[in-house]
């Protein structure tokens, strides 16, 4: 289910670069007219589909459902309350999940939180957690566990601290400390394994 998450995520931050980075009428064909506005009853199909997935506090897929042509950071016209409860909620359930300690599981939450972030001023308001709170709650998530596979680490477990520190990397994949780490505990496993040989 973990490896789900981190492909889901790596995939929208994919197709969202991707959207971002490329002129959009380089994406069609000369002389092909730009997509035309949602109508009123995908709009109603929509919001019908996404009230089904909010109720259910499934709030990753309601955002992708909700973002207006693969970029996860602007809602389909008429979607933008749904947009805003889906990013509040994620939020808060990453948050919920922090305070338990499901700390990968919460890091990723908050990395799709940035990641859908309104690039709408006037929706970026009515989100209640600035990206700089999140940013904080992000690196947190990253600082516990990497002082959870410090910990395994020292008590000998070198492939349980290896893939705690992997984990780092599923929403936080510049932290250079779990890299650093990951790099250390594998040559020191290696030269384990050469000694017992």
């Amino acid at each position: 289910m973990m490896i789900f998450f981190r492909q889901t995520i790596f995939l929208l931050l994919l197709i969202s670069l991707a959207a971002c980075s490329t002129p959009e009428k380089t994406l069609r064909p000369a002389g092909e007219k730009p997509p035309q506005p949602i109508s009123e009853r995908q709009v109603s199909t929509m919001q019908k589909k996404v009230a089904l997935l909010l109720e259910k506090k499934l709030y990753r897929q309601a955002l992708t459902t909700i973002a207006c042509r693969n970029q996860l950071n602007q809602p389909s016209p008429g979607m933008e309350n749904e947009f805003i409860t889906a990013i509040n909620g994620l939020v808060d359930t990453a948050e919920e999940a922090m305070a338990r300690g499901e700390h990968v599981f919460a890091g990723q939450a908050f990395r799709l939180a940035l990641a859908a972030y309104p690039a709408e001023r006037s929706l970026r308001r009515k989100v209640r957690s600035g990206t700089r709170k999140i940013r904080i709650h992000l690196e947190s998530c990253s600082n516990r566990l990497m002082d959870q596979g410090l910990q395994e680490y020292r008590w000998g477990e070198l492939d349980r601290a290896i893939r705690t520190w992997k984990s780092i990397l599923s929403f936080n994949a510049g932290h250079s400390e779990a890299r650093k780490a990951i790099e250390t505990a594998t040559i020191q496993k290696k030269s384990l394994q050469v000694m017992e040989d």
